[in-house]
């Protein structure tokens, strides 16, 4: 089994962004993702995507160029790019959690979200210990 590419960014959400436009995103990317065999978690709260992209790196890399000129967000920035055994969301081209219901704030959310907007300059270790530990212990992901 070669390597599994790991890519993590946090970018502003689009002011007018709606549930709608989130759907839209989910629909094309999930059928996009499991044609390029791409692995991931998209997560909006207060105003952020932070995403989870896992794959060939070409194939990731070349889908964050794409998000990149996605209007629906802006300020994209990089906080993962690494390499790791295994998947962390095997078996879904996009998982999603919509982090703004109240049911789904737990601590490990605001926590995970916390370490990604934080100052500290390396936080990437942290980060993927946050995202399994996440992955651990979130509720029913869609």
């Amino acid at each position: 089994m070669s390597a599994i590419f790991h890519l993590v960014y946090i970018s502003d959400a689009a002011m007018d962004i709606s549930y709608t436009d989130i759907r839209d995103i989910l629909e094309v990317s999930r059928r996009k993702n499991a044609l390029d065999n791409i692995t991931g978690l998209l997560i909006y709260r207060d105003g952020f995507f932070l995403q989870l992209l896992e794959g060939e790196e070409k194939n990731v890399k070349a889908l964050l160029n794409k998000i990149r000129l996605d209007e629906r967000n802006s300020a994209l920035r990089v906080l993962i790019e690494t390499t790791g055994d295994q998947r962390l969301f095997e078996g879904w081209s996009m998982a999603f959690m919509d982090g703004d219901i109240s049911s789904n704030s737990t601590q490990d959310l605001i926590d995970l979200f916390d370490a990604c907007l934080g100052a500290e300059t390396d936080r990437r270790d942290l980060i993927m210990l946050m995202l399994k530990k996440f992955r651990a212990s979130a509720p029913e992901l869609k």
